[in-house]
């Protein structure tokens, strides 16, 4: 019996500074994830659940949707002289050479919005679509998007929930899987920005005003998967016609970090969408907007990048967004000045990271 005590004492002494020194790495990397490796199984739901609301893509369509007025050249009305109340049919030819009933469109000269110049029904269709901030959210099987409330994405307060970033003054709140909650509790609240009335009002208005809801609002992110989702739910024309993103992002772990997703003891380490793969994707679909004048990114990650290497990884797909004009891009920890890049990196100053941790 004392022989199995001695040996006993002999393996702690043997194995106790080993797992000191293991725990004692492991607080230095990740002080807030010691018991991540418990929390796998929660990852996979998480995933699993927002794979099973993920957005549907656009099947494949014809050129021209029924909402939007065809070209004059496809435009087909009846033989008798038109009237007010005439109404007209869009005959669309399809490859096979038969042609198909689209939509109609009524002669509005009668209303007195299309009365006005061209130029007046303009400025009314920007000023109501138009020259806003809107919060894209995920939703079930869908997406939706808020105008927000404040003058600028900058002034509207970010929060942190603990798993993600959130505008709980402009659009509620999110669940575990980051899918949208409203403050009132009710799913079915809209969440189209009071716009889709207007739209749906006349062929006549959604041709002439559908192309200033993407071209005059910033459209706001806080998830990779919402802006992958949306890029793949309208059609190709409308997306390429945006001109300024906002992006906020927190990486919960260090990306392109092996040994600090090693600790994780995790397979896969990191679940989309905070993985590399869902990162790089991201930044695939950015470079390809052939419009897109202004971006502005904020990253937050608590802990930084022990290795500057696996920074400049993580920064390597926002190289290849050339096309803004201007483009920023914040960070929430120190480092190094980043050179030749097309974008301007932009760090806490000195001393108070400490003090921004504390808030979130």
């Amino acid at each position: 019996m004392t022989r199995f005590r001695v040996s006993d004492l002999a393996i702690g002494i043997f194995c106790g500074p080993v797992l000191c020194c293991w725990i004692a790495l492991a607080s230095c990397c990740c002080p807030s994830r010691l018991r991540r490796r418990h929390t796998h199984s929660e990852d996979r739901r998480r995933f699993e659940r927002r794979q099973y609301m993920a957005p549907r893509p656009l099947p494949v369509r014809p050129p021209e949707r029924a909402l939007t007025i065809p070209p004059p050249k496809r435009f087909v009305s009846s033989a008798s002289p038109p009237s007010r109340d005439t109404e007209k049919i869009d005959v669309i030819t399809d490859v096979s050479g038969k042609g198909g009933r689209r939509g109609r469109t009524l002669d509005q000269t009668r209303s007195h919005l299309m009365r006005l110049p061209l130029e007046l029904r303009q400025m009314i269709y920007r000023a109501v679509l138009g020259d806003s901030t809107m919060h894209m959210v995920l939703k079930e099987n869908k997406l939706g998007h808020l105008r927000c409330r404040a003058p600028s994405a900058i002034e509207c307060p970010l929060g942190f929930n603990g798993r993600t970033l959130s505008r709980e003054c402009c659009w509620g709140t999110v669940d575990s899987a980051n899918i949208w909650m409203s403050m009132t509790g009710d799913a079915a609240e809209n969440t189209d920005g009071g716009i889709v009335g207007m739209l749906r009002s006349c062929r006549q208005v959604y041709s002439e005003a559908i192309d200033y809801l993407y071209s005059t609002n910033c459209f706001s992110f806080s998830d990779l998967d919402c802006l992958r989702y949306f890029s793949s739910t309208i059609l190709p024309q409308r997306f390429a016609l945006i001109r300024t993103l906002d992006i906020e992002w927190c990486l919960t772990w260090p990306i392109y970090d092996p040994i600090a997703q090693s600790l994780l003891l995790t397979t896969p380490a990191l679940y989309p969408p905070h993985d590399e793969a869902t990162w790089e994707e991201t930044w695939r679909i950015v470079a390809e907007m052939p419009n897109l004048r202004f971006i502005r990114v904020s990253l937050l990650h608590f802990d930084g990048f022990r290795d500057a290497r696996c920074e400049g990884k993580m920064l390597a797909p926002l190289r290849k967004v050339t096309r803004p004009v201007r483009f920023e891009v914040h960070v929430s920890w120190e480092g190094a000045e980043v050179r030749d890049a097309p974008f301007t990196l932009i760090r806490p100053p000195m001393g108070e990271r400490d003090s921004e941790d504390d808030e979130w």
